[in-house]
């Protein structure tokens, strides 16, 4: 007897009661094997009904959660539960569903059901899939069984490109359309709570809802993989330019009415459209489909003008889209259609022309604007604007494919409609022909407003019954049905054209014929993992010379006028033909030139190897840099040809899975560095153009450029796998090796190219193939190849270009995370909602460290986020220690905005902030700076804040991504105390909320105005030195000239951190050398004029705020020491007993004459401590002033001084800015511009987001 077929269940976690019931009915149905509860969070024990088991998801849509089932399942089948309402399933539901799975083979069955909606149970039925409904938002209810073998399947692919939290629900099931048949069960298998009843004329919006463009993304990548997959994509490259001069026209445009009882809005309409101001005649066709209400009485007294044509088809059959035939073939129709519903209006005047316009400089053959959503009375209606933006110039499309709708209004270029005619419905008609527009045209877009859509009672489709919009739907979905088939037959037309045009060169071109069929009997053989071939047709190519002066004697035979006259040409693109390569090595071989006569270069036309490649899958695409391989340098081209053959192709998986990821884009798409092939490689892999050219941009930039170049030596190799396109790199440090040039017997001809670098080599003389080894290809491939150490130059160039790429290149403004306090247990109130999960949470909370992790409600996590459900509430954490060890340490609660997240460190736990970094530096300044402070000291400390904070984010980054290693503490010897500190401390977040990063308080403190204001006219802007951010560090005060960043942390020389003295003239370098021991001293002691000189309190003011005023001397200050309070203190803050100290000695002084080492001599030890932070912490209870200071002995006992006197200059580290001076310079009407530039002599302000 056969064994009885078993599904494993997954349900998204609810409430306790739910669950019960749900798993209960799942259990009782005897085909279930295995019931899993699916939540970010961890439920409690007792909450889990029996026979059930938990899976920790993420959200339950995303990719990870897709994956997460398909691991888990074990059944035959998995049902998949896509909601969290109650549910009620149907007398043998499940076994129904069963049955019908396994009598179709379906991938997936789904059902009708009835749905509770108010209370009240209504049929909910659904519609049949097919190949067109690939929109994302089907309807397949709420309960889907899915085969396991499938689930496996795709898992095991990992063919996404990227992690989804969104779409991988979408990812799957058209994943499932590819594998089998999605079956809709005509049946009603159970009933669903409906929480979203919402009209549907409401709902059909919600996919242009700028709050959803984050899904949207995600959807129109997995909709575009999917029409890759299927091989319905268009490739933008092939689109044709309409001709606007080809024919004449009665008018330029004409504003297109159709109507049917519109006495209410026509006559809006109809002057909406004559009152159009234009530079060219235009019309306005009303097309009257016989009209009982009073329409056409108010067409007729709008006659008078003659621009009004008023039709009445002699036909009663017509639907919208037949009106609009009958307006486009009427003999009044302008060159350019435009469409005006009969209930709407043009925004403005300029509509039309603003269309016409976009006609001419997009070279589109139709035009889509922007419309805004309104009442009968104008008001603006959810959800306001409707711009589509989520059209872009080489995917919309594509992506029309996905969506119910491509906006309005609509206009077309008349002659192409009169060819392909409008669908005679009244429903999906313009959609037909913007899909059907969009596979041959460009669709230019005006994302401005240019149109309003009204909204009223007699609106045809403002409320829709279910039995409605499932017809509809049902029918757009078979328009996409209709327009992907003929994408597919497009596309094959176009690979069969390629191969077409190869066969009728060959036909034609006798002798190239006979080379191709020569090929076939070409000796090759194994060389190692190399393949060498024995070609002499092409020494013409080997031993070409392409010195200048030979370039300039010969004719170019890439170009047009150049080429033999047998030599046909298949058009590529706006620029490029396809040539039969005469001398061929591979059983394919293209030639593929640009039209223009112009030098090898491949920064600019990488792009062209990316659509050859989406034009023609079929072929291998290769690019011979200008002295690696090319023989015609001075006319730039491409080669192409059969693809596979390669040694490179063919060993290709393993060399993948053996390669180093350099920069990711997503889980499937970056640069990675080739390790196990016989020469230095970089590959790219992406999904798409726009990150297929960016990642060859980056890598690109990353390789060097030889003086007499024009671009860095390299060859490429690409080629299509499945929906991936790989680029392989080979960067190149010679033309050719030294043996091609060599005499006698240690001659060997071989001059590589692409073909020769990715393992077929090749060698048009006889002994040189015979003679060839595995060793001695790889020592030829090798010595062109960059060498071990440039290509690790190379390859660190791109790692920390994935650092910046992590932050989007700084495009747009980061989200910092602060960390603000630790301990085992963190008290906290949430004053307003947050979510964590599904939950929503107020008031009082408590975290504790439990076992390793975090408990809180009862339940135990690795990690939790709270997220406020609106950027306006706080939470206020207790117990918050301000100035840690600083004199003015001290706990307060503390407000903050943004998310809240608790992680694990060791045995304790940590409360960070998450929050957009503008918001982040209101608080910073507000805290290091009075309210009272000047606007452009205000101004200059946001960009130095804002730089800062961002080289930490950055650092911290890096480290994360093994890019470089942690640089705090640092020790430099045993024997040496000396040491110093940075942030990289912090690995759990980006910066602390203590002085020891910025002093950050949330919004404990209130904001000033002056600091918003401040912060609002500098927003994005940094402190560059060329494309790095600048380390923009700064103290409270240089003490007259300021220190220089090498003397104060690791031995790097930073050009924009230099010493100046802080007075007029700005950025003036010391003249007295403060490194010098004598010189330092005297100046020291002395109290020279600079603006941080001051004692003025409301300059003061401005800067230390109530505890920093607890200090009054910082210019210059003084401490006393006894000779036990000396001794204690060092052995305290050292951990080393000196014994009685017998001196301090200065052995090494920075720029502004803070010392850098200093010798601690005593009666037990001697021993030499550093940098300036250390000492300044050996040296004081929290942290002395600054460690620019002279040393004063009295008091001498036996050689013992009995009391110690330091007098010091200045309050911190001293470099980079320094705020009191700062202040000063601000009263003395100093812009911020002028202030930065005097503490960062080198440096540019460059705003990197807005």
């Amino acid at each position: 007897m056969e064994k009885k077929k078993q599904i494993d269940c997954f349900l998204p976690y609810s409430t306790t009661a739910m669950m019960l019931s749900l798993a209960a009915q799942l259990h009782e149905s005897g085909v279930v094997k295995s019931i899993y509860t699916l939540s970010a969070d961890v439920p409690p024990t007792e909450a889990l009904p029996q026979y059930t088991h938990h899976l920790q998801a993420g959200s339950l849509l995303s990719l990870a959660t897709m994956r997460l089932i398909a691991i888990t399942a074990t059944a035959d089948y998995a049902l998949f539960y896509l909601k969290q309402g109650p549910i009620t399933l149907g007398y043998h539901a499940l076994e129904r569903m069963l049955q019908v799975a396994e009598e179709t083979g379906a991938a997936m069955v789904y059902a009708d059901h009835y749905s509770v909606e108010a209370g009240k149970t209504v049929k909910h039925p659904v519609t049949a899939y097919q190949l067109g409904s690939i929109r994302d938002d089907f309807d397949f209810g709420s309960v889907v069984l899915l085969k396991t073998d499938y689930l496996k399947e795709f898992e095991a692919k990992k063919e996404i490109a990227r992690d989804y939290q969104y779409a991988g629900w979408y990812a799957l099931r058209l994943f499932l359309s590819r594998k089998g048949e999605l079956f809709h069960l005509n049946e009603y298998l159970y009933t669903e709570e409906e929480d979203d009843l919402r009209a549907s004329g409401e709902k059909q919006f919600d996919y242009v809802n700028p709050r959803n463009r984050e899904v949207q993304i995600e959807m129109e990548q997995a909709a575009t993989a999917h029409l890759s997959a299927i091989k319905a994509l268009v490739d933008t490259t092939q689109y044709v330019q309409p001709d606007f001069s080809g024919e004449a026209f009665p008018v330029e445009a004409s504003v297109v009415i159709p109507v049917f009882n519109r006495e209410k809005t026509v006559r809006d309409a109809v002057v909406s459209a004559l009152s159009q101001k234009t530079d060219f005649p235009f019309n306005v066709i009303v097309v009257d489909n016989h009209s009982t209400d009073g329409t056409t009485e108010i067409l007729s007294s709008l006659a008078a003008d003659e621009r009004l044509v008023h039709l009445i088809p002699t036909r009663t059959d017509l639907c919208i889209g037949g009106c609009w035939n009958y307006a486009i073939n009427d003999v009044h129709c302008g060159r350019f259609a435009v469409q005006l519903d009969s209930d709407d209006l043009y925004s403005s005047e300029n509509t039309l022309q603003a269309i016409v316009n976009a006609f001419h400089e997009q070279k589109a053959a139709m035009i889509v604007g922007s419309y805004r959503m309104c009442d009968f009375d104008l008001n603006t209606l959810p959800p306001g604007l409707i711009s589509h933006n989520e059209w872009t110039e080489d995917n919309g499309c594509n992506n029309a494919l996905r969506i119910n709708g491509l906006g309005a209004p609509r206009a077309f270029f008349t002659p192409l409609v009169r060819q392909h005619q409008f669908p005679n419905t009244s429903y999906g008609e313009d959609y037909a022909m913007g899909l059907a527009f969009s596979r041959r045209f460009r669709i230019g877009r005006i994302y401005d407003e240019l149109y309003l859509c009204r909204r009223w009672g007699g609106n045809s489709d403002a409320v829709l019954s279910i039995d409605k919009v499932n017809a509809n739907n049902h029918y757009k979905d078979q328009l996409r049905t209709v327009e992907i088939l003929a994408r597919q037959k497009q596309n094959r037309d176009r690979e069969k054209g390629l191969t077409d045009f190869f066969h009728n060169q060959l036909n034609q071109w006798k002798d190239v014929a006979k080379r191709f069929e020569e090929l076939k009997g070409v000796q090759t053989r194994e060389v190692g993992s190399a393949l060498a071939q024995f070609n002499p047709a092409r020494l013409v190519s080997t031993g070409a010379k392409i010195d200048k002066a030979t370039l300039a004697k010969r004719p170019c035979f890439l170009c047009e006028k150049n080429r033999p006259v047998e030599q046909i040409v298949l058009p590529f693109g706006e620029g490029f033909d396809i040539l039969v390569n005469p001398f061929p090595i591979l059983p394919v071989h293209f030639t593929i030139p640009s039209r223009h006569h112009q030098l090898q270069a491949i920064a600019e036309n990488y792009v062209q190897i990316h659509r050859l490649l989406r034009a023609y899958p079929q072929l291998m695409v290769f690019y011979n840099g200008p002295k690696c391989g090319a023989s015609a340098p001075d006319h730039l081209h491409f080669q192409a040809g059969t693809s596979g053959i390669l040694p490179l192709q063919r060993d290709w998986e393993r060399l993948y899975e053996t390669s180093v990821p350099l920069l990711q884009l997503n889980d499937t798409e970056g640069i990675y560095e080739i390790k196990d092939y016989i020469c230095p490689a970089l590959a790219i892999v992406s999904h798409t153009e726009k990150h297929d050219v960016e990642l060859f941009s980056r890598l690109y930039e990353a390789l060097p450029l030889k003086e007499d170049e024009t671009e860095p030596m390299m060859n490429i190799v690409a080629w299509r796998n499945g929906e991936a396109f790989i680029s392989v790199v080979f960067p190149r440090e010679k033309h050719r090796p030294d043996c091609y040039s060599a005499e006698g017997e240690a001659q060997c001809l071989v001059s590589p190219g692409s073909l020769d670098m990715a393992g077929l080599m090749i060698l048009p003389r006889q002994s040189d193939f015979e003679e060839m080894t595995s060793e001695r290809a790889k020592a030829v491939l090798r010595e062109v190849s960059l060498s071990d150490e440039a290509m690790a130059e190379v390859v660190k160039r791109i790692r920390n270009k994935a650092v910046d790429l992590a932050f989007d290149d700084w495009k747009q403004e980061p989200i910092v995370s602060v960390g603000i306090v630790s301990g085992d247990e963190i008290r906290f109130q949430l004053n307003g909602t947050y979510t964590i999960g599904n939950k929503e949470v107020t008031g009082k909370q408590t975290v504790k460290f439990k076992d390793g992790q975090i408990l809180w409600d009862s339940a135990l996590y690795q990690e939790l986020c709270f997220t406020p459900q609106n950027d306006d509430i706080s939470f206020t954490l207790e117990d918050v220690t301000i100035g840690v060890d600083f004199h003015w340490e001290r706990k307060e609660a503390q407000t903050f905005l943004g998310k809240l997240r608790f992680v694990v460190d060791g045995d304790k736990l940590w409360a960070i902030n998450e929050l957009p970094v503008e918001r982040y530096l209101a608080s910073v300044i507000s805290s290091e700076m009075s309210a009272t402070s000047s606007l452009e000291l205000l101004k200059a400390h946001a960009v130095i804040s804002r730089s800062w904070l961002l080289v930490q984010m950055r650092r911290r980054k890096a480290i994360e991504m093994g890019v470089q290693t942690a640089s705090a503490p640092v020790k430099v010897s045993d024997e040496e105390g000396v040491i110093w500190y940075d942030s990289d401390a912090h690995t759990l977040f980006d910066v602390c909320a203590d002085d020891h990063c910025q002093r950050y308080q949330g919004i404990t403190k209130a904001t000033s105005p002056h600091v918003e204001e401040a912060i609002k006219a500098t927003r994005g802007q940094l402190l560059m030195n060329g494309k790095e951010i600048c380390d923009a560090r700064f103290s409270k005060c240089c003490g007259g000239v300021s220190e220089e960043y090498e003397y104060c942390w690791d031995n790097t020389h930073k050009p924009y951190l230099l010493s100046v003295v802080d007075n007029a003239p700005l950025g003036t370098a010391p003249t007295i050398d403060l490194t010098d021991e004598k010189a330092a001293q005297e100046w020291i002691l002395s109290s020279p004029k600079a603006f941080c000189n001051t004692k003025d309190a409301a300059v003061l003011g401005q800067v230390l705020n109530n505890y920093d005023q607890e200090t009054q001397d910082f210019y210059r200050w003084t401490v006393d020491f006894t000779q036990s309070e000396l001794a204690e203190l060092i052995r305290r803050k050292s951990g080393f007993d000196f014994g009685e100290i017998i001196d301090l000695q200065p052995l090494e002084r920075g720029k502004s004459g803070r010392i850098t080492r200093l010798k601690i001599v005593g009666t037990k030890l001697t021993r030499i401590i550093g940098k300036e932070l250390e000492i300044r912490r050996t040296l004081s209870e929290s942290h002395l002033y600054s460690s620019a200071f002279v040393v004063e002995r009295s008091e001498v006992v036996n050689g013992v001084p009995q009391h110690f006197r330091l007098i010091g200059a200045g309050w911190g580290h001293g470099v980079g800015l320094c705020q009191i001076g700062a202040a000063v310079m601000g009263e003395k009407g100093y812009r911020y511009d002028e202030i930065l530039h005097h503490y960062y002599q080198t440096a540019a302000i460059e705003a990197q987001y807005k």
